[in-house]
C-alpha cells in the first residue's frame, strides 16, 4: 500500500518587525482506523471558464462512510485577476489566487458535500488531487 506523506513549510523573515516566522509540519496519512496509506481517487487538469453554468462540480461525495479524504487544489493561472472560487454544498470555503493553492480534509460521507469550483475573472486552469479512505463504488441505476 502506497504512503502519502503531506510536507507544508512556511517562512518569512519580515512578516512581523523582528520576528521570523517559521513554520514546518509533515503528515503522513492513513485510512480511518488503520496504518495503511491514503489511495489516490482521482487527479487531472481542467479548465474553468467564467459564465454558464457558474458553479463546476470538481468532485462529488458518494455518501459513503465518514473517513478520511483529503484535497489538493491549485490554480495555475498567471493573470492575477483570475481567481478560483472553491464550494462544498453552496457554501463558499474560499478563493484561490492565481499560482495558489489548497491542502484540506475533506468528509465525502454527506453525500450534498459536493466540490465545486467557479471561475472570477477569466478562464481558469487548474490542477486537482484527491485522495480518499475508502473505494466505494455508487450504486448503479
Amino acid at each position: 500500500m502506497a504512503t502519502t506523506t503531506a510536507t507544508v513549510s512556511i517562512s518569512s523573515s519580515d512578516l512581523q518587525s523582528g520576528n521570523q516566522l517559521s513554520i514546518n509540519a509533515s503528515s503522513t496519512l492513513m485510512k480511518t482506523g488503520l496504518t495503511t496509506g491514503l489511495e489516490l481517487m482521482e487527479m487531472g487538469n481542467a479548465s474553468v471558464e467564467v459564465g454558464s453554468p457558474t458553479e463546476h462540480s470538481l468532485a462529488e461525495a458518494l455518501g459513503a462512510t465518514d473517513s478520511a479524504n483529503w484535497v489538493y487544489i491549485c490554480n495555475t493561472s498567471t493573470d492575477d485577476t483570475y481567481n478560483l472560487e472553491i464550494v462544498i454544498h453552496e457554501t463558499v470555503i474560499g478563493y484561490l489566487n492565481a499560482g495558489e493553492w489548497l491542502w484540506m480534509p475533506w468528509n465525502m460521507g454527506d453525500s450534498a458535500a459536493e466540490i465545486e469550483v467557479q471561475a472570477i475573472g477569466g478562464t481558469n486552469t487548474l490542477e486537482y488531487a484527491i485522495f480518499k479512505s475508502a473505494w466505494t463504488l455508487p450504486t448503479a441505476s
